[in-house]
């Protein structure tokens, strides 16, 4: 295993009586999970999804994005790339700063053919949200920033993308 998981008896009873229970997906745990985690980083809404992979598309297909180009990193999971390819788009990547290992805004080349920006929050580092969209905005653009947070969990700073995603997978900052 990756991780040594602990686990409460509490939490065992809590998983138990869900899985005896008629919903696994929408019913009223997940309910009051999505309300006490948007409370919990300051969000309106929180969306459960099956995986961060799922949240990233899902962003994409709620903004009805299905052409022009998506940025992102080469230092990440291939799920911020591959929901380009998913939703038709072009798929480029900027350089990372060497110092915080997130996109480095200085090396985006943003044209109004840039729809998508995935910009990675990197081992608990923010990425630099508002100058991505200093950079996009000089370039007469104005795509979805979608902030990919797995790897930054409660971090200060986090949270400055028009969407967020975050992860729970057991190798993140806060594994469930």
């Amino acid at each position: 295993s990756v991780l040594q998981p602990t686990i409460s008896d509490e939490a065992i009873e809590r998983v138990v009586k869900v899985l005896r229970g008629q919903w696994w997906s929408f019913g009223a745990e997940v309910q009051e999970f999505e309300k006490k985690f948007a409370d919990y980083v300051g969000a309106k809404y929180a969306i459960a999804t099956n995986s961060c992979t799922s949240a990233l598309d899902l962003a994409i297909k709620v903004y009805g994005i299905n052409e022009g180009e998506l940025i992102t990193t080469p230092m990440t999971f291939v799920a911020d790339a591959i929901v380009g390819e998913f939703n038709g788009m072009d798929v480029t990547f900027g350089d990372i700063d060497p110092d915080f290992l997130c996109l480095d805004p200085k090396s985006l080349h943003i044209t109004p053919n840039t729809k998508v920006i995935i910009a990675v929050d990197s081992h608990g580092r923010p990425a630099d949200i508002d100058g991505i969209r200093e950079v996009a905005k000089k370039a007469g653009a104005n795509p979805l920033i979608i902030e990919d947070a797995a790897h930054a969990m409660l971090t200060p700073g986090v949270g400055k993308g028009d969407v967020v995603v975050w992860s729970f997978q057991s190798v993140k900052t806060m594994p469930a």
